[in-house]
């Protein structure tokens, strides 16, 4: 038996931007219409950190795989030349349970969440919108940049981040590569009243982003908070928006901002209209209006991570990219 390895550098060789949110878009179509097994994901967690291991097992029907992603969560890794997310995505054959591939997760797990919430905001968002806020400045942070000006012609992008170094550090090399005019704001306020798209993409673990600024017809990808007890923006903004997942059974499990927002009474269980999948198979409506404020809450499924590692893998075979290890 042998095993195929994949490194990051290759995975982000095989797998573009525009690839990547074709592979999601089917995901979370399979995912909707019932073809993914997807448990919640686990976690161990350090004590009295927000450093993480997170484990999400899946099954899905086309391409029918079986798998997991093993992820390592540690904010602090920001400049140091680690990433935020590191970890491997594991194939097996579903018929047999053979171990058939192992994906670096690293890479996989920053393109696919960009192209997630690229997804969101193409069958969200307004036609027109033609300006990005994003609160962070990591990488997630730059994929987002890079997706969400697949779906949306951009005019502009702001930035906001706790350090204002470093977000124009950010803003100075988003604009060489892009070549697109991004701005630093001194002030979420000031993303917040300016864009027609939001993405919140940071470690923070209480809501910095008010409700009460966001403005009619915005579309927000919520991203960076995964756990239950950390949220990145505030239970007004859940209760104006018309709120979708990309899997509801983890959203009511491990989405800080809606727990927060049930419980302070903002919202109740009828909040959630459903997930992109559902928007994309016609099953739910997405926009209603132009000054709907339409928000998704990104937490990751396993779906997406295994479609992804999928298109890797038959690219890596078709190319004689990998490495084969016996096993």
């Amino acid at each position: 038996m042998q095993l195929r390895v994949i490194d990051g550098a290759s995975v982000r060789w095989l797998l573009s931007m525009e690839d990547c949110i074709a592979t999601t878009r089917a995901s979370m179509i399979l995912v909707g219409d019932g073809g993914a097994t997807q448990p919640i994901r686990t976690a161990l967690q350090l004590p009295g950190e927000t450093k993480l291991l997170g484990m999400m097992p899946g099954f899905t029907t086309d391409p029918r795989w079986l798998g997991i992603k093993l992820v390592s969560v540690f904010p602090d890794n920001f400049g140091t030349g680690l990433g935020s997310h590191q970890g491997m995505v594991a194939l097996f054959d579903a018929s047999s349970g053979s171990p058939v591939a192992l994906v670096e997760g690293g890479a996989v797990t920053a393109l696919r969440t960009g192209a997630a919430s690229a997804v969101a905001t193409d069958v969200l968002a307004r036609p027109d919108a033609h300006s990005l806020g994003i609160f962070g400045y990591g990488e997630q942070a730059a994929t987002h940049l890079e997706a969400i000006a697949l779906v949306r012609s951009l005019d502009y992008a702001m930035v906001w981040g706790r350090s204002a170094e470093k977000a124009a550090a950010f803003a100075r090399e988003q604009s060489r590569l892009r070549d697109l005019d991004v701005r630093v704001a001194d002030s979420c306020e000031a993303v917040a009243s300016s864009c027609d798209v939001l993405c919140t993409v940071t470690a923070a673990r209480e809501p910095f982003l008010e409700g009460r600024w966001l403005r009619a017809g915005v579309h927000l990808n919520a991203v960076g908070a995964s756990l239950p007890s950390t949220a990145e923006i505030d239970g007004e903004a859940v209760a104006r928006s018309r709120f979708f997942t990309d899997f509801t059974p983890s959203a009511n499990a491990l989405a800080g901002e809606l727990r927060r927002a049930r419980e302070q009474g903002a919202v109740d269980e009828s909040h959630v209209i459903g997930c992109i999948g559902d928007v994309l198979s016609g099953r739910v409506p997405g926009r209603l209006s132009r000054d709907d404020i339409t928000l998704f809450k990104s937490l990751g499924m396993i779906a997406e991570d295994l479609l992804a590692a999928d298109f890797v893998l038959r690219r890596a075979v078709e190319l004689g990219v990998g490495a084969l290890v016996d096993f």
